[in-house]
């Protein structure tokens, strides 16, 4: 029986071990696959042996797309690397790719291929093209000009510049790619130039109507453009009404807005508002105060021949003029007796010369009547009398004193008076002032160039940094106030000619938001000499501290303007170096303001007077629309030909106002231009300014000027395939960029 028991036993264990040793199905995994680097870069004969890490659970393939590409095996398992050369390229540019393949067997799941870019550097010489982007008509850019209303263009055919020849050249302001005009003073004035303002609160007449003035606003913010004005808060003309009557009158409160003193030496430390400068005896105008009057009537008595200090001017068309003295009765009365044919003009003058306050004229109406007495004005307009045969003159109340007052730049230009600059606010000078400037916010302009700040708080040669500064904010914060509660959201932009150095000016941005930075053409026109080393070490600088006084800092950059001789003269007529300032400007950080004629190639120095350096835009070949009457006729009219014209210039695509209209275009274009930071790219050369601009969405701009007036070579590590501008010639062999002479490039980085 025992037998008959293990047989069996046997097969049981048999067919249990049979169960136990089948086989299990395969597991199925998922390869992964990854390669660094993905992109390569290799220069035109690069014998570097660079390695692609190849990461993997499995096995891969490798491929090359181009012969160019050498690779060191065509597969791998796990991890592992991928030697990579290339050949020599002696053509243009090119790119392929290597592929890393994942590969599938019985239990693996390919991954998806990974692919490496490779590009190399051709050593063919590749001209340079620009090809920039779309412009989208966004004014981004901050750029000014700066106009000039009495020559500019004229409308009406008088020879002056006004409001509507402003507006109806608003498209050449347009294709300029400004995006804001700052005007010459509009307002009423004795000179050509305006600044000396005889009235704050209104146009002047020569240059149309408020109503022109409000529709050259409007017409200029349907196109984008903004309006600043000129403001002038040194001093007033002494045609202005609070002038004449502080004058006039001893008692009158305009007395207070300027500063009178019988002994200015003495008297000079009592004003408050030029506190911490000295007295200089230049800057005191003698006056003479008082209201005079005047009769005329017919007489017998014998013509006379006088001796007084007091003088009557008179004058006749077509007869000439006569200055007569009065004959001093001695009892503060005066008189002449003179014969008398037609009408004539007729002022009383204290002093035989003409010095301010010593005329004396009507206070409005000068038509003189026969027997009646007329009252006269220190400064007063002219007076007529019609009448033939002898007459008596008499002149009484002849209660006057002998005033000084403070014109620091001019006797025609009295300065105006704040009072304590700590409570400027109170002060009705203050106010009177600011009161104007409300009407013109409210009208629509948006900001104000500041007229000679430095000079506010004491002289031309002696005055006050700190009293100006606390005068200026609480100016700015007036004004910001009121534009606020006309409705803007942004704050409102104000300007000043703080003419000095660096060091100075940016201690102005504790008041204001922007300053002219009188520098810049000094480190511009250095530049251009030939050595560009420090432009942008400077800029830069400049920039940084004045936003170290204030975030909100607006560096304001310009060539020269209005007082100054011409930058063509400072270049020596050199139109390349012209060229070559407007590309260099209009690509550096800031706001820039463009002078008037200057996109032109105007010429000019301030030797024969200051209207050579602020000339008639001409518009025509012919010269026909040349406002020259608006500069007095005072012209170089060797320098205003056909060729320098707007139509000329126009059209010349080599011309320097197509290079204005260009690099304007781009600024507006790149926000990295338009409003971007600048960092250096130090590239190697003394007549190399380089820069990268780099907004705050990532755009990065590479800026690049050879200022030498030959060709010079540099070289570039960065990404030139997209030149979005170009003035002169440019050329690149692998990495080295050849500029023409005075020559610029900017290319679009990715």
């Amino acid at each position: 029986m025992r037998r008959a028991i293990f047989p069996l036993a046997c097969l049981l264990i048999v067919a249990a071990q049979a169960f136990s040793c089948k086989e299990k199905e395969p597991e199925i995994v998922q390869q992964t696959l990854s390669v660094s680097p993905t992109s390569l870069s290799f220069e035109p004969e690069d014998s570097r042996s660079v390695l692609l890490n190849v990461s993997s659970n499995s096995a891969w393939g490798v491929a090359s797309s181009a012969d160019w590409i050498k690779v060191d095996k065509g597969s791998g398992d796990g991890n592992g690397s991928v030697t990579v050369t290339v050949t020599a390229n002696t053509g243009e540019d090119r790119s392929g790719t290597i592929t890393i393949k994942g590969m599938s067997s019985t239990n693996v799941i390919a991954a998806a291929d990974v692919t490496v870019q490779v590009s190399q550097r051709g050593k063919k010489i590749v001209q340079v093209v620009p090809d920039p982007d779309s412009y989208d008509g966004n004014r981004r850019a901050s750029t000014t000009y700066q106009l000039l209303i009495y020559s500019f263009a004229d409308s009406d055919g008088d020879g002056i510049g006004d409001f509507k020849g402003i507006q109806e050249r608003l498209e050449y302001l347009d294709f300029l790619g400004v995006s804001a005009i700052w005007l010459s003073p509009a307002h009423p004035s004795s000179s050509y130039h305006g600044y000396d303002v005889d009235d704050y609160s209104t146009v002047n007449p020569l240059f149309g109507t408020e109503e022109d003035f409000k529709n050259l606003v409007d017409a200029a913010h349907a196109r984008g453009i903004k309006i600043y004005m000129d403001y002038v808060l040194n001093h007033s003309g002494k045609g202005n009404a609070w002038f004449k009557e502080a004058l006039a009158d001893p008692s009158s409160p305009y007395r207070d807005y300027y500063f009178f003193s019988t002994n200015p030496s003495v008297d000079y430390k009592s004003f408050p508002m030029l506190k911490g400068t000295t007295y200089q005896a230049g800057e005191w105008k003698q006056a003479t105060s008082g209201s005079p009057k005047l009769k005329i009537s017919k007489t017998d008595e014998a013509v006379t021949k006088g001796t007084a200090t007091w003088n009557l001017y008179m004058w006749q068309d077509g007869v000439g003029d006569k200055s007569v003295k009065f004959v001093d009765k001695g009892d503060g009365t005066y008189y002449l007796v003179m014969e008398i044919s037609g009408k004539w003009g007729v002022l009383v003058r204290k002093y035989a010369d003409w010095q301010a306050g010593s005329k004396f004229g009507a206070s409005g109406n000068g038509t003189m009547t026969e027997g009646q007495n007329m009252n006269l004005v220190a400064d007063g307009a002219d007076m007529w009398f019609t009448g033939s045969g002898r007459y008596k003159i008499e002149l009484s109340d002849v209660s006057t004193e002998t005033l000084y007052y403070m014109g620091c730049f001019s006797d025609w230009m009295p300065d105006l008076n704040y009072g304590d600059v700590s409570q400027a606010e109170n002060n009705a000078c203050f106010q009177d002032l600011a009161a104007s400037a409300d009407k013109w916010i409210n009208l629509g302009i948006d900001g104000f160039r500041l007229d000679a700040v430095k000079h506010i708080c004491g002289g031309i040669n002696s005055f006050s940094h700190s009293s100006n500064q606390i005068l200026l904010k609480k100016w700015y914060d007036r004004c910001n106030a009121t534009y606020k509660a006309a409705g803007h959201s942004d704050n409102i932009f104000m300007v000043a000619e703080e003419w000095d150095s660096h060091d100075t000016e940016k201690s102005y941005y504790k008041s204001l938001t922007s300053c002219f930075e009188f520098d810049y053409f000094g480190a511009l026109s250095g530049a251009l000499g030939g050595n560009a080393s420090g432009y942008v070490s400077k800029v830069t600088s400049w920039i940084n501290e004045h936003k170290a006084e204030r975030s909100d800092a607006i560096t304001s950059i310009f060539m020269t303007n209005h007082d100054q001789n011409r930058a063509a003269e400072s270049l020596g007529k050199n139109l390349a170096k012209e060229k070559q300032a407007a590309a260099m400007m209009l690509t550096t950080p800031g706001k820039p303001f463009i002078y008037q004629g200057e996109e032109l190639g105007y010429w000019g120095k301030k030797d024969g007077g200051d209207e050579y350096v602020r000339t008639p835009i001409m518009w025509d070949k012919a010269g026909k629309e040349c406002a020259k009457k608006g500069v007095n006729n005072k012209v170089d009219n060797s320098m205003l030909t056909s060729s320098i014209s707007v139509a000329a210039q126009a059209v010349d695509k080599g011309s320097l106002l197509r290079v204005y209209m260009t690099f304007s275009e781009l600024r507006n274009t790149y926000p990295a231009l338009a409003n971007g930071e600048m960092t250096n790219a130090n590239l190697s050369g003394a007549s190399i300014a380089s820069w990268y601009m780099t907004s705050s969405d990532g755009q990065k701009l590479l800026v690049i000027h050879n200022v030498a007036g030959s060709a010079k070579t540099t070289s570039v590590t960065d990404d030139m395939s997209k030149p979005v501008a170009l003035l002169g010639t440019a050329s690149y062999e692998g990495t080295n960029l050849t500029l023409g002479a005075n020559s610029s490039v900017v290319f679009k980085l990715k």
